[in-house]
């Protein structure tokens, strides 16, 4: 079923149906990408607010990046007491600027190789603005995500993607 937040209706109606899907029906490998993320996150993010990580996909299906949430080299992890925003018990989906990790599609954007050119990034958390604009500027032209009631900004970003022409996809927690 295909649900639209009515801001989108609003402003996107002619592009809404072609770029939003909400729990969409996954394809085998679509789901396999999120199950990676969900797991690597769990194994390789130092965040310690939200364990993030991304993965870049080529038009033929093979994995070209992969990246995690974590902090800068040189730097103290977030879980070790570096980061501001897990000292202010920030909300999550707020305060970016205090946050010193190098976000999953970032990070994934920054060790990938540029020429496979990416088509599909999946996350298993919603993209921060700044994540957002990368994006955007890439070759990406799908975001798959898992959706966090708790993100306080998402529909600001969700409006900027689909404005930009990125196909949105929220999958269900329970869908992989």
């Amino acid at each position: 079923m295909v649900k639209y937040h009515s801001l989108f209706n609003f402003f996107l109606s002619p592009w809404s149906d072609r770029y939003m899907k909400i729990y969409h029906n996954l394809s085998r490998k679509d789901e396999q990408f999120m199950q990676l993320c969900a797991s690597a996150a769990l194994i390789f993010s130092t965040c310690g607010k939200r364990k993030y990580a991304a993965v870049l996909v080529d038009e033929f299906g093979h994995i070209v990046g992969m990246g995690y949430n974590g902090g800068p080299k040189n730097y103290l992890h977030c879980e070790e007491g570096g980061c501001p925003r897990l000292m202010q018990n920030s909300p999550s989906g707020s305060n970016y600027d205090d946050c010193i990790a190098v976000h999953a599609e970032a990070n994934a954007l920054l060790h990938s190789d540029y020429s496979a050119r990416a088509k599909k990034i999946y996350v298993n958390g919603p993209p921060c603005f700044s994540c957002a604009k990368l994006i955007v500027n890439s070759t990406i032209d799908s975001v798959y995500y898992m959706h966090d009631e708790s993100y306080e900004n998402w529909d600001q970003v969700k409006t900027f993607l689909l404005s930009s022409s990125i196909m949105v996809v929220e999958v269900g927690r329970g869908s992989i």
